[in-house]
């Protein structure tokens, strides 16, 4: 019985692959549903979770099979999507804690 390198292991989807696209989802709902409330904010967190899904969807064996990529290139696609996503969601961070902390509090008494 001799066995074929060029096999797959029969499971197509890892356990980070499937964390990030769960994660990846549920930041896109709640950037959908931040769009009443700030169109651009809630743009921009849509968007970082899409790009958390996307990094987690091309990790799996079948995208890969899908659009015959190489383990390195599912790889690297893998890592720019994530940190497409961490860029996205780090930046709307700093950016609205910034804006957050220019702000006055007035008292009401």
């Amino acid at each position: 019985m001799s066995f074929d390198s060029s096999e797959t292991s029969g499971r197509s989807i890892g356990v980070a692959s499937a964390l990030a696209m769960l994660l990846g989802i549920a930041i896109s709902c709640y950037g959908v549903l931040l769009v009443p409330v700030s169109l651009l904010g809630g743009i921009w967190i849509a968007a970082g979770g899409l790009a958390l899904l996307c990094a987690g969807l091309v990790a799996t064996a079948w995208v890969g099979d899908r659009l015959a990529l190489s383990p390195v290139t599912q790889r690297r696609l893998s890592i720019g999507c994530t940190a497409l996503a961490v860029v996205l969601l780090g930046s709307f961070v700093a950016i609205n804690g910034a804006t957050f902390e220019s702000g006055v509090i007035e008292s009401a008494s």
